[in-house]
């Protein structure tokens, strides 16, 4: 099951020379949702990105169009959350990362998940 996780709009400052959004901001909408969705999954503040494994990018995104994020089904670990996130333009998929997110404590150090999603 997936979970809906935001929309981002597309600008003209987005775009890369060749009129389409430049693949450092998609890895930067993708970062930014895909710890949103770590956060909400496991209910902790203070997550961070471990690995993103095989990001595609399957379709040019243009100024104007809105991609939509979600989260797939989370995997957790002891103190680590692992999911697929994916971004769609309509019905297309633009977008596909998988992440994991480690929890850690306020000295950035790992930390066992207390509270997971059910």
């Amino acid at each position: 099951m997936e979970t809906h996780l935001g929309s981002r709009l597309v600008k003209t400052l987005d775009l890369s020379l060749g009129g389409v959004l430049y693949g450092g901001r998609m890895l930067d909408f993708v970062a930014e949702h895909a710890a949103i969705h770590a956060m909400k999954c496991t209910g902790e503040p203070h997550m961070v990105g471990y690995r993103f494994g095989e990001i595609v990018l399957s379709r040019p995104v243009r100024a104007g169009e809105i991609i939509d994020f979600s989260g797939g089904e989370s995997r957790f670990g002891r103190s680590s959350v692992t999911f697929e996130l994916t971004g769609r333009v309509g019905n297309e998929v633009a977008v596909r990362a998988d992440c994991t997110f480690v929890a850690v404590d306020e000295h950035g150090c790992k930390k066992l998940l207390e509270r997971v999603e059910k």
